[in-house]
């Protein structure tokens, strides 16, 4: 999704910002063009109201986390690579926008349509009618590389191992003196943690 101008990218930038700080409802779109340094009246002719502007930093989001998520199901290839793929690119991605995780939060709180109709969208730009990944778990089994699983447990599970580190991180790194959840080193920890935890529960 390409810009149409300087100015409109730095509105975007901007508002995500913005938006990452006061939550939708208490963002305003004055603070926005401030931070953009524009004035109102420019911000308005780009963006009409904040829902739409909301709604354009919002899929920016999701359009670039889902892309670089869906790179794990690219090849094919035994299990446990796609497991190790999938551990380090959905991690990373989470990483290198921690911000979208709030975001995330946010629309599950307000029923997360919003978040579903996007993803079904991108999904389906990439071939698929559905997120792959209990297929590929069921075609696992079904090869005898993993043992028999319920594949939707073991998606909602290696999911969630991943993400949840960003969701604490306020409390994990209170709690956990020199903790940095967005560190290197960590993240690196982290992706080897996961993938021993959920291979050792599924091969055979």
């Amino acid at each position: 999704m390409k810009y149409s101008s300087e100015t409109e990218r730095k509105i975007v930038e901007a508002a995500s910002t913005v938006f990452l700080e006061k939550g939708k409802t208490g963002a305003r779109m004055q603070a926005i063009a401030d931070r953009a340094g524009i004035n109102k009246a420019l911000l308005h002719y780009y963006f009409r109201s904040k829902d739409r502007l909301y709604q354009e930093v919002f899929e920016r989001q999701v359009e670039t986390f889902v892309g670089e998520m869906l790179r794990a199901f690219e090849g094919g290839g035994p299990f446990r690579a796609f497991l190790e793929s999938f551990i380090s690119n959905y991690i990373d991605a989470i990483a290198r926008r921690p911000g979208l995780v709030r975001f995330i939060v946010w629309e599950i709180s307000q029923g997360g349509n919003n978040f579903v109709k996007l993803l079904k969208m991108h999904l389906a730009s990439k071939g698929f009618n559905s997120i792959p990944i209990p297929d590929i778990i069921r075609a696992a089994a079904e090869r005898g590389e993993i043992r028999p699983t319920d594949p939707v447990q073991l998606m909602i599970s290696l999911m969630g191992l991943c993400v949840y580190p960003f969701i604490a991180q306020p409390i994990l790194e209170n709690i956990l003196p020199g903790l940095s959840v967005t560190d290197p080193q960590f993240l690196k920890q982290r992706k080897q943690a996961v993938l021993e935890l959920v291979w050792d529960g599924v091969k055979p």
